[in-house]
C-alpha cells in the first residue's frame, strides 16, 4: 500500500512537471527520459504525441536521440527548427519533430538520471533563455523527487535487512 502511494506521488509531480513545460513553452509533448551508456526510455509524457512517435516506453539507441547531442554539447539545448541543426537534421526523429527543448535531470550525488524534454511537429520560434531556465526549475524538481524515491526505497530495504 505504501509503496503504491509513493509511486502515486512520484507520478503526480512528475505530470504536472510535464504538463507545466509543455504549456508554458506551447510545445505539442514533453516528456521525462532515463539514459544509460547505449539507450533512452521515454518514462513518461503528456501531450500530443502520436505524430511525432513518441510513447511511454520508448527505447531509442543513445545514438539516435537529441538529448546525447544536448549532453555532449554539439547543439543547444534549444533548438527551434530540429531540420536547420547540424547535429540532428539527418536523424530519423527529425522527419517528425519539428523543434526540441531539453535539459539534464542530474541527481543531487551527481548522477545523470535523464532528460526533461519537450518537443513540437513544427519549428518554433520565440523560445529563449527565460524558457530554459523554467525547464531547468522543473528538471531540478523531478530531479528531488527522484532522489526522496531512492531515498524511501534505501530506508525500507534497510529496515527489512534489520
Amino acid at each position: 500500500m505504501l509503496r503504491r502511494i509513493e509511486v502515486a506521488q512520484e507520478q503526480d509531480v512528475v505530470e504536472q512537471a510535464l504538463t507545466a513545460a509543455r504549456e508554458r513553452l506551447c510545445m505539442d509533448a514533453a516528456y521525462i527520459t532515463t539514459i544509460d551508456p547505449r539507450q533512452q526510455t521515454i518514462d513518461a509524457l503528456v501531450g500530443d504525441t502520436a505524430a511525432m512517435g513518441l510513447s511511454e516506453g520508448l527505447v531509442v539507441p543513445i545514438e539516435q536521440t537529441y538529448c546525447r547531442h544536448m549532453l555532449s554539447g554539439d547543439m543547444p539545448s534549444i533548438v527551434p527548427n530540429t531540420r536547420a541543426e547540424p547535429a540532428v537534421r539527418d536523424l530519423i526523429a527529425t522527419r517528425t519533430i519539428g523543434a526540441y527543448v531539453g535539459v539534464p535531470v542530474t541527481l543531487a550525488d551527481g548522477r545523470l538520471h535523464g532528460t526533461l524534454c519537450c518537443a513540437s511537429s513544427q519549428p518554433k520560434d520565440g523560445l529563449g533563455d527565460e524558457e530554459l531556465r523554467f525547464m531547468q526549475v522543473l528538471a531540478g524538481i523531478i530531479a528531488s523527487r527522484v532522489d526522496q524515491v531512492e531515498g524511501d526505497v534505501a530506508r525500507l530495504l534497510a529496515r527489512r535487512r534489520s
